[in-house]
């Protein structure tokens, strides 16, 4: 199922969705249940662009911080080893955890105004990891992050990541937020 909902996922990079619709329709008719019941909410993304799954997860006692997500391997540049054994791939076990990535993913290629009001719209000086799954796909998409938490100093935000190149480019041409705080994350092409 992982090599398929990947094969999917990939299809989230062209800018017609027709193929995307299609793939999600069949994986709906033949799972059934909670992939049909998300994938329809899914599928009223695609005509409206109005995010049907949570863009901004609040936590719980365990992790206390609101988050985002995106898909996996896709957004990932930096992707090594872990590309087969990544975390994030177990999450796909819960059709709307699938969804929400997925949703999130097209949200930052192609929906970053409604991303950013959600974005400014979080509750005042919380805890924000940005990328629990996925990561910085591109430097327009690292600009677009570091703009949003430079508008919100109040936010306290941190992630992990394995796009190397992408920070050096960004150091190059910016300052990075002061409010931002990056950890390494292991397994990347770039060990």
């Amino acid at each position: 199922m992982q090599k398929r909902l990947l094969k999917i996922a990939k299809l989230v990079t062209y800018p017609d969705s027709a193929a995307l619709r299609q793939s999600l329709t069949e994986l709906m008719s033949e799972r059934g249940g909670d992939w049909e019941k998300h994938g329809q909410k899914m599928l009223s993304f695609l005509n409206d662009g109005v995010p049907r799954f949570t863009v901004f997860a609040k936590g719980n006692s365990k992790l206390p911080f609101y988050a985002f997500s995106a898909l996996p391997v896709i957004t990932c540049p930096g992707f090594g080893d872990c590309g087969s054994w990544c975390y994030s791939f177990k999450a796909w076990r819960y059709p709307a955890a699938f969804y929400r990535q997925l949703q999130n993913t097209i949200l930052i290629l192609r929906g970053q105004e409604t991303l950013a009001a959600l974005f400014q719209a979080l509750p005042a000086k919380i805890d924000f990891r940005l990328y629990v799954d996925g990561d910085f796909d591109s430097l327009a998409t690292m600009r677009f992050w570091f703009n949003q938490l430079e508008l919100r100093p109040d936010i306290r935000a941190y992630g992990y990541s394995k796009s190397w190149p992408l920070f050096l480019s960004y150091n190059a041409s910016g300052n990075f937020p002061a409010n931002y705080r990056l950890n390494l994350s292991g397994g990347s092409r770039y060990n």
